[in-house]
């Protein structure tokens, strides 16, 4: 056949669904996606047919097998007739063709009317794709279902080994004439969304050497799933996405601090439904509890009665070409599946403020989120500003505020009832000691119960499966174990070990310290019940100054201090803080405070005169910021609502700015001879071997040495009784006295310790 005769017989035979007179019939929407595309599969095997007739491939006895869902459709023809007219084929198949064209149309109406969302109407729709468009689809998608269609495409492409539709194929099967076949081209572009968002354009496709009409396509995998209606998540974003359904997951009853978010995150959401007009929505949650924003936001989900598709943004790659192809494919998910996206870890993506890297990682997920999601979250811990880009969308922060003592309290009585905790337990005590979010204080009661059973105080209870008791000290170690580990970086832990018995101070200074504790044990009542919090915006805490020469006792009274109010102590290296770089310092001592805030520790800054000196003239930059960090480090301290204690010797030299914000003052006086004798009487263990003739008035007369002191000569002459195997004496006092005093630098004259200097002649 000559091709300008094919050519008027395909415009002639062009499949248009009005050629047919439509008989008026009621008909049942699909029920599935299944049977939605067995009959798309059905009317693309009679456009197949039909082409093999205009090319003149389909005689009787041409061997080609029929697929079973045709039989009963192909022509009969009269006893006896030797050759069949290609027209009548051709008629045959079109008056079928255009008969199933309009009873699938009929069954997709009936189905979006009767509220079932198909695949393949809903993809085309949100792509914006034109019917050629779906014709394509349908046809890439058939060897996938069917590989029998392969050989079709084999037979009609003359060529066995390309069992693949080609573009050449394609073009044929669905254009009448060569302006359309020429116009669809534009199809095949990469930026068109037929290829740029369902097919897979690896492997020949790249290659620049095959002409257009000679390749093959295929549709991706995620492609293939989702027309046939399953929601599954794309192999290559397993490491950093999940798609969760909780709509359609059972909730266990839960307290929520966020269930008034989740409330208004549905009304604002359904408000906006009823517009003509629908923008996309982007919410950033910040706050310091991300999982209870995901909470917050799955309830919400719940509502809507949409899937999540959360992303853990610490996972996506830095490389831009890959973070590019991972943020098409989210966007992919979020628009075609109908699912809400969330983001969490999101200051890991600003961690470089507005360097170019972090712009050009942002820039691209604003312009995903702006294209493909039309409700989207972001989680995050600090506040953030962006420059959205000049599209339809609303923005809304949502500052998620710590919870207040009578939260805490709430959640801490709510959360514990899952447990079994020993009645000694004031659930009050720790609302107060530890600003933990939900999550903390869930996960605390948790790792609590696992202890207890770890160490043998609920190992029997939990043998029948009930709950072990959890005991005071096992849930104080899981609360510590919530927070701090950041902090040892920057700060040495320290482990009270001290009491009041051991702190020997005089009356008023020792007052002073029972004031403090006192002060942070009734914090919950007077800032919480009495409502003061509402008073102050600020200086919340207790910043304490420690003042005095060394080895007067105040490291002592820190960790005093902190095992009366069972609170961790930290004392922070100086050295590791302070950096030469601009910037440096600020960003350690905000990650000091930040992880130090959640547990309630004390932050012992010693020798606290060498960061917190006075603030100097401004004679060059390093002069400007090291007031800068001065400043920011008051600002940390009024922001701080746990204890501050600076240390220092010289009180003189420490800024005028920090001793306004002081909240207390202990001066630590050098030792009296009575504070002296008292300290030296406590200084030995009780299982320490000492000579009844020890003379300690003599020890506190004679040896005028501060409390440190005092302490190494009472270690080294007991290593010196320990050498001679005798009990601790005057001797070996004595001689452990002359070496503290030679270390320190001052005169020791045997005849100022008369009559124990001949001691040290033996």
């Amino acid at each position: 056949m000559k091709k300008n005769d094919k050519a008027a017989r395909n415009a002639r035979l062009s499949l248009v669904g009005g050629n047919v007179p439509a008989a008026a019939e009621t008909v049942e929407g699909y029920r599935s996606s299944l049977e939605h595309l067995t009959d798309e599969l059905e009317r693309l095997e009679l456009r197949l047919r039909l082409q093999l007739v205009l090319e003149d491939k389909t005689f009787p006895g041409n061997g080609l097998p029929a697929l079973p869902f045709l039989e009963g459709h192909l022509p009969t023809f009269p006893e006896g007739e030797a050759e069949v007219s290609p027209e009548t084929d051709a008629g045959h198949f079109s008056q079928e063709l255009a008969r199933l064209t309009r009873r699938i149309a009929q069954k997709v109406e009936a189905s979006h009317q009767s509220g079932i969302k198909l695949p393949l109407p809903r993809l085309s729709q949100q792509l914006k794709l034109k019917p050629l468009e779906e014709d394509i689809l349908i046809a890439c998608l058939a060897p996938e279902l069917d590989r029998r269609f392969e050989a079709m495409y084999a037979y009609l492409q003359d060529d066995l080994t390309s069992r693949s539709p080609t573009v050449d194929i394609l073009l044929r099967l669905f254009t009448s004439t060569e302006e359309e076949r020429a116009a669809a081209r534009l199809i095949f572009d990469k930026a068109s969304p037929l290829m740029r968002v369902l097919m897979d354009t690896a492997g020949e496709w790249k290659d620049s050497r095959i002409p257009l009409l000679a390749k093959p396509l295929k549709l991706e995998n995620w492609t293939v799933n989702h027309l046939l209606g399953f929601q599954m998540l794309d192999e290559r974003l397993l490491e950093a996405a999940e798609l969760c359904f909780p709509h359609l997951e059972p909730q266990p009853a839960a307290a929520s601090l966020l269930a008034g978010t989740a409330e208004d995150i549905v009304r604002f959401v359904r408000y906006y439904s009823t517009k003509e007009t629908i923008p996309h929505h982007l919410f950033y949650c910040c706050g310091p509890d991300g999982a209870e924003a995901v909470n917050a936001i799955k309830a919400a989900c719940i509502s809507l009665e949409r899937p999540l598709l959360m992303v853990n943004t610490d996972s996506l790659p830095i490389l831009d070409g890959d973070y590019t192809q991972l943020l098409g494919l989210l966007g992919r998910h979020t628009l075609l599946d109908d699912t809400v996206l969330c983001l969490v870890g999101f200051d890991s993506l600003t961690a470089e403020g507005e360097g170019d890297r972090s712009r050009r990682r942002i820039k691209p997920l604003l312009e995903m989120l702006c294209s493909c999601a039309p409700l989207a979250f972001i989680v995050g811990e600090s506040s953030w500003s962006q420059q959205l880009p000049d599209r339809e969308m609303n923005f809304i922060q949502i500052d998620l505020t710590p919870p207040n003592e009578q939260h805490r309290l709430t959640m801490w009585e709510h959360y514990s009832r899952d447990y079994t905790l020993l009645p000694q337990i004031d659930l009050t005590e720790f609302t107060d000691k530890f600003r933990f979010t939900p999550g903390q204080i869930r996960a605390a009661l948790r790792n609590g119960e696992n202890l207890a059973v770890w160490k043998g105080s609920g190992a029997a209870e939990s043998l029948d499966g009930s709950p072990a008791p959890i005991g005071e000290k096992e849930l104080y170690e899981s609360c510590y174990l919530q927070s701090g580990r950041s902090l040892q970086a920057l700060a040495t832990k320290v482990k009270p070990f001290y009491s009041w018995d051991m702190l020997v101070l005089p009356t008023d200074q020792t007052d002073q310290l029972r004031e403090i504790c006192r002060q942070m044990k009734h914090r919950a009542l007077v800032y919480g019940r009495w409502g003061f919090d509402k008073r102050l915006s600020l200086g919340k805490g207790m910043n304490v100054m420690f003042a005095g020469p060394p080895g007067v006792g105040k490291t002592m009274a820190a960790e005093v201090i902190a095992g009366e109010l069972s609170l961790e102590l930290y004392k922070i290296d100086v050295s590791q803080i302070v950096s030469k770089y601009i910037g440096e310092t600020e960003k350690n001592l905000s990650r000091i405070f930040k992880e130090a805030e959640t547990s309630n520790a004390i932050l012992f800054f010693d020798e606290a005169d060498a960061l917190f000196g006075k603030r100097t003239e401004v004679k060059d930059a390093h002069d400007r910021y090291a007031n800068v960090e001065t400043s920011y480090l008051l600002q940390k301290m009024e922001e701080y609502t746990g204890i501050v204690i600076l240390a220092t010797n010289l009180s003189q030299n420490l800024d005028e700015a920090f001793l306004r914000r002081l909240h207390a003052r202990v001066e630590f006086p050098f030792p009296e001879k009575p504070q002296r004798e008292a300290i030296w009487r406590g200084m030995f263990p009780k299982d320490a071997p000492l000579d009844a003739n020890l003379d300690y008035a003599f020890m506190a007369d004679k040896l005028n040495l501060a409390g440190g002191s005092i302490k190494n000569i009472a270690l080294n002459a007991a290593f010196f009784a320990a050498h001679e195997g005798s009990p601790i004496g005057m001797r070996h006092i004595m001689l452990a006295a002359k070496r503290e005093y030679i270390k320190q630098g001052k005169t020791f004259l045997k005849t100022d310790y008369d009559p124990y200097d001949k001691l040290m002649e033996v």
